[in-house]
């Protein structure tokens, strides 16, 4: 038996246990006087009457009325009694308006009226203003882009003096509340030469929460240091910023150490070198003596100490590192199903098949692949193009025209945040289709790297001359692959595989 939904329909059924043909319908059915609910709802004109029966309906269901149609009502709509519907409350009376008084219609704006399109109020706007219509020309910028940008304009010079720079660090709380482009409307400004830059640079922020806990003497000699490593000084070229933050952290320990009993390099003497890096083994003692063997040595150049306590403490050979290995061919397979857009699959092949870093793809320009000589530019050094890496690349070059048709950004690989402006994309953006899994980026360049140097014999002329490698990290790849091919010729069975003769030669019996 179905179950009844509506409370009504069960109530009824439950109260009326005679199952009989109705009077009204001729369906046997459990009845009520003679009715079925549906037809006893009819007669009542859609009221479900309950306890006492009104007279008319008793009249009409005595008579043995024929119902001929029933019309169909919602569950807990009708009235459940028969009081009449709930007058409605008494209007208020109107308020009467004092004598003299009289409506007044305000202005209403426009509908077409834009705010962005409204006449610039100052001459630094006007001029702002056609600087972003000239780097939206050449960087094809959407139609929502600009209106945000001269949006964003419009409130960093609302009410600024003519004549003085946009002191950024106030204009960009603003923008940042309305969530507003502020790397577009900072590239406007700059160019219309509004922008006066006044954040403090992310470096001299580093500085301070490294050497927080530095004595003061020890912190001015090592930043004099680091800042020498960051832009060169004049007899040293500068370093990468991932080369001063190693050698920071390599250093940090033994100037803190030191922090606690001097207050000035001066006084560290060659056995609390010693003592530091005696608990030290491996490449962890290597990297901190490199360290402060270059912190000490630029003390010395520039008169802020009178010897070189590291002086003559050996720091030797850079420990050998593990033999590497190649991927494994599911690994290779998982990084495959994994990229699946032609962005992410021209990446993989140009780490997989050309060993080209993640910074050298960030850097590569459209001008760097020339499909119709079958040449492809990586960091300066030209690659022959195979046809998987030219088939990646007109699809991902079709991908792009039409996701971004009218973007000037000449770099190869792009996304929604560089098309708008000339920068490379990022190495993070670059590395995220095929994070997370065994075959990343870098471990595919050093896979292909390393399957050369085991198809050539392991010679490291052949690697530094085909991917452009230093000579020590060539000499590396060939003895990880030398060590590889002894290994897996010291572990074949020649009684199970035994060596084929050469062609035109015999056997003795």
């Amino acid at each position: 038996m179905e179950q009844i939904r509506c409370r009504a329909c069960r109530s009824f059924r439950d109260g009326n246990r005679d199952s009989r043909a109705c009077t009204g319908c001729g369906r046997v059915l459990r009845v009520k006087s003679g009715y079925c609910r549906l037809c006893w709802v009819q007669l009542s004109g859609g009221r479900a009457w309950e306890g006492t029966t009104p007279p008319a309906v008793a009249a009409r269901a005595a008579a043995g009325v024929k119902i001929s149609h029933h019309q169909l009502f919602f569950d807990r709509m009708a009235p459940r009694t028969g009081a009449a519907p709930p007058q409605a409350a008494p209007r208020r009376p109107r308020r009467a308006l004092p004598s003299g008084a009289a409506w007044i219609q305000p202005g209403l704006p426009s509908p077409h009226a834009r705010p962005d399109r409204r006449p610039p109020a100052s001459p630094s706007l006007a001029a702002a203003v056609r600087a972003a219509d000239r780097l939206a020309e050449a960087r094809g910028w959407s139609g929502e882009i600009r209106r945000r940008v001269r949006q964003g304009l419009a409130i960093t010079l609302d009410g600024h003096p003519e004549g003085q720079d946009v002191a950024w660090a106030r204009a960009l709380p603003s923008l940042r509340a309305r969530h507003l482009p502020r790397g577009h409307v900072a590239g406007v400004l700059r160019q219309a030469g509004l922008l006066h830059d006044d954040p403090r640079p992310a470096f001299d922020a580093w500085l301070d929460r490294k050497l927080g806990g530095v004595a003061a003497g020890i912190r001015r000699d090592a930043e004099r240091w680091l800042r020498t490593l960051k832009d060169g000084g004049p007899r040293s070229r500068p370093r990468r910023i991932a080369t001063v933050h190693s050698h920071l952290a390599k250093a940090l320990p033994a100037l803190l150490d030191w922090s606690a009993r001097y207050d000035h390099l001066r006084e560290v003497t060659r056995d609390d070198i010693q003592d530091h890096v005696r608990g030290l083994h491996g490449s962890r003692r290597h990297n901190a003596l490199v360290a402060l063997r270059s912190l000490f040595g630029f003390c010395l150049s520039a008169g802020l100490i009178f010897r070189d306590p590291a002086r003559g403490i050996k720091v030797g050979r850079r420990p050998p590192g593990t033999v590497l290995q190649p991927l494994g061919q599911g690994n290779i397979d998982d990084a495959v199903a994994a990229a699946t857009s032609p962005a992410a699959r021209l990446i993989m092949a140009l780490a997989g098949v050309h060993a080209a870093r993640s910074s050298s793809i960030c850097a590569m320009l459209l001008s760097d692949a020339d499909p119709g000589s079958g040449r492809l530019l990586l960091s300066g050094r030209p690659r022959p193009l195979d046809d998987l890496t030219a088939r990646l690349l007109r699809a991902w070059l079709e991908d792009r025209r039409a996701r971004w048709p009218r973007t000037a950004n000449p770099h190869m690989l792009i996304n929604a945040q560089t098309a708008l402006g000339t920068g490379p994309a990022s190495r993070t953006w670059v590395n995220t289709a095929l994070r997370g899994h065994a075959a990343t980026v870098e471990a595919l360049r050093v896979d292909r790297q390393l399957e050369e140097a085991l198809a050539t014999g392991a010679d490291p002329l052949h690697l530094a001359v085909t991917f452009g490698l230093d000579p020590g990290t060539a000499v590396r790849y060939a003895s990880s692959a030398r060590q590889l091919l002894q290994t897996a010729a010291e572990q074949q069975n020649p009684a199970q595989d035994p060596p084929n003769p050469r062609p035109g030669s015999t056997q003795e019996g």
